[in-house]
């Protein structure tokens, strides 16, 4: 995987498991709109990141990716605007599809891009050698 892409991914974790445990331990919303507010100014990022990563190595599914990325953001800006306006409240159930989506992706389309990538690396090496 791209250094900067794993290291992306693993701020995701980390974000998810620190805003698993807010809600667990019921914090204040305050404290779960922080770590909201981070999930999606690091998702904004990677995503960006990540597309510029499949469009230089000229990823074979890169619209379709992009599409996923797309849907994500759109879910969480819809949620957060809902959060920010007070009309409902972060529990368990949005934590549980939060870390689903991003297992989800991670496992299934970012594989397949992480595979692609070190399909990529191992031809240039070899024409390099």
């Amino acid at each position: 995987m791209h250094p900067l892409l794993e290291k992306e991914h693993q701020q995701f974790f980390d974000l998810l498991d620190a805003l698993d445990q807010c809600i667990s331990k019921g914090n204040s919303a305050n404290q779960v709109h922080k770590y909201l507010s981070d999930f999606v100014a690091l998702a904004e990022v990677h995503f960006k990141n990540e597309e510029a990563v499949m469009e230089t190595y000229k990823y074979t599914e890169v619209i379709e990716h992009k599409k996923e990325h797309a849907d994500l953001l759109e879910q969480l800006f819809i949620l957060k605007s809902k959060l920010d306006s007070g009309q409902t409240p972060f529990g368990k159930d949005y934590m549980h599809l939060l870390r689903n989506w991003f297992e989800r992706h991670l496992f299934d389309a970012d594989n397949r891009l992480d595979k692609f990538l070190y399909q990529v690396n191992t031809n240039s090496n070899k024409t390099a050698g």
